[in-house]
């Protein structure tokens, strides 16, 4: 495979105490043990990545990554799937206290999902809408492990991001109701957090009432429907701007939000600040 031989090259060339045969067992041993999960290129690719061998991917179109042959330290790597979440703008301060912002979008194929961080004027350039849904190709990223272990990709100046790339198959990549809860299936005993895709049928006027501390709130009921059933997405606080009397017709995708009970045994959704994020859908 020439993808896996251009790897060994250049781990020969910045590792010279070894040799080929040493290499080509070492990556053997990383596809083996990974049971099926990577792939001969991914394995030389964690590898090299392991070693503190940089390997730029100049044959990334050969490799044709999924999200699964990701590995930690892999820079200038292109993937394809679908957009199945994208947050709002965040602003944050660097420690030259220069203000910035950033956007966290999550993409899927058949293989796995995976978190992309853009920053700044890459964060800015797309609206939600824009993106969510959408099958992207993004290109140049560079794969980070995060705290927690997880891997994310993350954008530099050189990362591309193309929304509905030419020769891709719409259908190739899963859906994103794929990535929601049924509206009949919900239940407050089981669910505590739900990603939900739905119709928005009715929006009533906010209200406006006084918290226990003296302060003001304010909170609107949006009615949606997804072919299963019905329910009521209570918008709190700074949400309850974000659906309007406008938008009865359109799909709405709500991410995040809690699963409530109510007196009378039915079921809600309540948005929750700073977590849960609330997307209109282009007509």
């Amino acid at each position: 495979m020439q993808s896996v031989e251009c790897i060994i090259a250049r781990i020969l060339s910045a590792k010279p105490e070894l040799t080929r045969e040493e290499i080509l067992r070492m990556i053997e041993d990383r596809e083996r043990r990974a049971g099926g999960f990577l792939t001969r290129e991914s394995a030389a690719l964690s590898l090299a990545a392991e070693l503190g061998v940089t390997v730029e991917a100049k044959f990334k179109h050969d490799l044709n990554l999924q999200i699964k042959d990701l590995t930690s330290g892999l820079r200038n790597v292109t993937i394809t799937g679908r957009v199945i979440y994208v947050s709002h703008l965040k602003k944050f301060r660097r420690k030259n206290g220069v203000e910035g912002v950033k956007r966290c979008i999550h993409v899927a194929d058949n293989s796995g999902t995976m978190e992309a961080v853009l920053w700044d004027e890459k964060a800015a350039v797309f609206n939600p809408e824009d993106l969510l849904g959408k099958v992207v190709r993004l290109s140049h990223f560079s794969v980070k492990r995060k705290a927690g272990g997880r891997l994310e990709l993350s954008a530099n100046l050189k990362s591309r991001i193309e929304i509905n790339p030419a020769n891709v198959e719409n259908r190739d990549y899963p859906p994103l109701t794929s990535f929601t809860r049924r509206i009949s299936d919900l239940s407050s005993s089981v669910d505590k957090a739900v990603n939900v895709f739905g119709l928005i049928e009715k929006v009533y006027p906010p209200t406006i009432f006084k918290r226990p501390n003296g302060g003001e709130g304010r909170v609107r009921r949006v009615e949606i429907s997804d072919g299963s059933g019905k329910v009521s997405l209570v918008l709190w606080d700074n949400d309850a701007d974000l659906i309007s009397e406008d938008h009865v017709g359109r799909n709405v995708m709500a991410f995040k939000v809690k699963v409530k009970e109510r007196f009378d045994g039915r079921i809600e959704l309540h948005t929750r600040n700073q977590v849960s994020e609330v997307i209109i859908l282009k007509s």
